[in-house]
C-alpha cells in the first residue's frame, strides 16, 4: 500500500489533478458564501494544494512536473479574455488616450512603490528586482523576472498574493470612495491585480470584464517592454 501512494505521489497527472480538483471544491465554497471576496476559489485551491504537498511530503520539483500540465495553458487561457474585449472594442478606440494614460501611469505607479517598499523593508535587490513583476501575469512574469535578475518562483508567489489581495479590496476601496463607473472597475482590477482580477471583474459584469483585460495585456506588455531597459 505504502509503495503504491509513493508511486501515485510521484506521478504528474495525480498533481495535475489534484490542483483542479482543490480549484473546484474552491468555486463550490466561493458559491456556498454567496461569492464572498475573503474566499476566492484561487485562494482556497492555493491553501489545499499547499496543505497536501507539505502532509505528503512531496519535493516541489516533483510537484511542478504535474505543475507544468496546467502551466502550458495559462497562455492560451488569457488569450480567451479577449472575447469580452472584443465585445467593446469600439467603445474603447473612443477613449484609448484615458486607457494608455491609466495603464502606465497605474502600473508605473503600483511597480514604484512595490519596489520601493520591497527595497526599504529588506534591503535585497533580488527580492526587489522580483517584485517589479507582482502586477503581470503570471506567464510573463515568469519570463521578466528571469530578464531582470529575480527568482521566477518566487515572482508567481508574488503574482498571486497581489491578485488575491487586489481582487478582494478593490471593489471594496472603489465601492467605499463612491466609484462606480464600470470602465474604472475594470481598468484597476486589471493594472493592479492582472488575470486574478480580472476573474473579480467577470463577476461584476461584461464591461468590467473586458476593460480589465484590456488593461492586464497592456500592462504586461508595457512591463515587458520596459523593464529589462530599466532594471
Amino acid at each position: 500500500m505504502t509503495s503504491t501512494l509513493t508511486a501515485l505521489l510521484n506521478l504528474p497527472l495525480f498533481w495535475a489533478t489534484l490542483t483542479i480538483a482543490a480549484f473546484y471544491v474552491g468555486q463550490q465554497l466561493y458559491r456556498l458564501s454567496n461569492n464572498h471576496v475573503l474566499i476566492p476559489p484561487i485562494l482556497t485551491g492555493l491553501l489545499l494544494v499547499v496543505m497536501a504537498i507539505e502532509l505528503s511530503q512531496t519535493p516541489f520539483s516533483v510537484y511542478m512536473q504535474g505543475g507544468d500540465y496546467l502551466h502550458q495553458w495559462l497562455g492560451p487561457v488569457v488569450v480567451m479574455l479577449a472575447i469580452p474585449l472584443y465585445q467593446h472594442i469600439t467603445t474603447m478606440r473612443q477613449q484609448w488616450l484615458r486607457i494608455i494614460l491609466a495603464v502606465t501611469l497605474g502600473s508605473a505607479t503600483t511597480v514604484a512603490c512595490a519596489m520601493a517598499l520591497a527595497y526599504w523593508w529588506i534591503g535585497d535587490d533580488i527580492i526587489t528586482r522580483t517584485m517589479a513583476t507582482k502586477s503581470i501575469t503570471t506567464p510573463v512574469a515568469i519570463a521578466i523576472s528571469e530578464q531582470v535578475g529575480g527568482i521566477s518562483a518566487l515572482a508567481s508567489a508574488f503574482v498571486i498574493a497581489t491578485g488575491i489581495i487586489g481582487a478582494i479590496l478593490i471593489p471594496i476601496v472603489l465601492k467605499v470612495s463612491g466609484v462606480t463607473h464600470a470602465p474604472t472597475i475594470g481598468l484597476t482590477l486589471g493594472v493592479c491585480a492582472h488575470a486574478v482580477g480580472t476573474g473579480r471583474a467577470l463577476e461584476l459584469g461584461q464591461e468590467q470584464a473586458a476593460y480589465a483585460a484590456m488593461a492586464m495585456t497592456l500592462t504586461a506588455t508595457f512591463h515587458a517592454m520596459v523593464l529589462p531597459w530599466l532594471l
